[in-house]
């Protein structure tokens, strides 16, 4: 069986899960006995844990799963990991797709009881630049039209095979409860490929063993791409048949265009795509957001202290909105626009803030640039006349360090803060975030 890297992440996840389940039951059926009269808070990383301590304080004895010198991005769950998830009364998380686990988590560990908090809630979140890329280049193939048109058949062993590429236009064939029909589609091209719905209709993807073909991701309609009913990211193999089963109940035809995404090169690290951009706990606006989802958990699980909680977390978001106007003095004089990071990571602050950030890698910055990518990245340094590009603790240097050779370009620290490491290891997250802004000024060559 050939799994997709995410496949065997979800695999692994899942393995974990039923060891803990059958081998630990002992241990999950009394685990819900804390040591202590504290509040038990489990956070996913450290931003979590660290606005966690500061509001529940003495009332709560707060852990984070995630290790400060860990990457987050592709950190996995351990048995003792889902133990300490199935103690806790408060799990709190980031969401917006931080923590691909979290679903296989929850799933296995016993939740009655447990208050889970999705931190992302009314956080207003941004479309990754990835994601973005990918929906923009399906725009471009729907505005130059469709070059194609099949009519899918009711019977699967009659469908018409057409290739993956391009703006395909699909008439569906008039069922009894609807229309729907099947496609034969040949992908040309191997590893990530993007499909776009345009109009309203449901599609699964099976290959030739008749195996449903998981989806990377899964969307409905995105608001910012009206021209599109849904997408679904999917890695096929090259030159492989594969059948398309559409079902719709209004629709009698449908538009689908395919997108090609970046190869997954084999013994390379795993990538997971997101909609959204999961790096906001960046923003101190959106931090504050946070806070307030992390305060009405605790007061959902610990009422009596509610009055405690709610000093507290005032005291964090005052501490959040000077840290926000210190950003906005600290940065009104920059004469620079825009930085390079290690990863795209810093699309929050940046917008916060009123210049552009671009990442050499991606989101979860485990796939390596392409040698174009570097070049690219190379040219834009030199374009923008930057002198300083950005390194972060969590990361290998070793492709800002190119970057940096290539265009006489000085090397700061900017820290994601992930956890704490490196340079950064005994700072807290208001340390380390002024400690950006100071580097920010530097790098946005701030005028005194």
């Amino acid at each position: 069986m050939n799994l997709t890297k995410r496949s065997r992440t979800i695999v692994a996840v899942a393995l974990v899960a039923a060891i803990v389940l059958a081998g630990s039951a002992m241990v999950l059926s009394t685990a819900r006995s804390p040591s202590s009269d504290k509040l038990q808070v489990v956070t996913s990383f450290y931003p979590l844990y660290y606005f966690s301590s500061q509001i529940g304080g003495d009332l709560v004895e707060a852990s984070m799963l995630i290790p400060d010198n860990a990457d987050p991005h592709s950190w996995e769950p351990t048995a003792s990991d889902m133990v300490s998830v199935d103690k806790a009364d408060v799990l709190v998380y980031n969401g917006a797709g931080f923590e691909p686990w979290i679903g296989t988590v929850l799933d296995a560990v016993n939740t009655s009881g447990m208050v889970v908090v999705d931190t992302s809630k009314n956080v207003s979140l941004m479309m990754s630049d990835e994601v973005r890329e990918m929906y923009d280049a399906a725009v471009e193939a729907y505005n130059a039209g469709i070059n194609a048109t099949v009519t899918a058949t009711a019977d699967a062993t009659a469908a018409p095979v057409v290739s993956a590429s391009g703006y395909l236009k699909v008439d569906l064939a008039h069922l009894s409860d609807g229309y729907g029909g099947y496609v034969k589609v040949i992908s040309a091209e191997g590893g990530d490929l993007r499909f776009f719905i345009t109009d309203s209709a449901n599609l699964t993807i099976t290959d030739v063993n008749g195996t449903e073909v998981e989806y990377e991701m899964n969307n409905g309609a995105v608001s910012s791409y009206p021209m599109f009913n849904s997408s679904k990211f999917v890695e096929l193999e090259a030159g492989e048949q594969y059948t398309f089963h559409f079902t719709s109940n209004t629709s009698a035809s449908t538009g689908l265009i395919s997108v090609a995404g970046v190869e997954e090169s084999e013994g390379g690290e795993e990538h997971h795509h997101g909609l959204n951009d999961p790096h906001f706990w960046l923003d101190p606006m959106s931090a504050k957001v946070q806070v307030q989802n992390i305060l009405a958990g605790f007061i959902k699980a610990d009422p009596d202290h509610a009055s405690v909680y709610q000093g507290n977390a005032a005291n964090l978001t005052e501490r959040l909105d000077k840290l926000n106007q210190d950003y906005v003095d600290g940065l009104a004089n920059r004469t620079k626009g825009a930085i390079v990071t290690t990863h795209e990571g810093f699309n929050y602050l940046a917008a916060r803030y009123g210049f552009k950030a671009y990442g050499a890698t991606g989101i979860s910055a485990d796939s390596q640039p392409s040698a174009q990518d570097l070049a690219n990245l190379v040219d834009l340094v030199r374009t923008l006349n930057l002198k300083y590009v950005y390194s972060e603790p969590i990361y290998s240097d070793s492709v800002i360090n190119t970057i940096a050779s290539e265009t006489g370009t000085t090397v700061l620290v900017l820290d994601g803060v992930h956890g704490r490491t490196g340079v950064h290891a005994n700072m807290d997250y208001f340390q380390i975030m002024y400690a950006n802004l100071q580097a920010l000024q530097t790098g946005l060559e701030v005028s005194s």
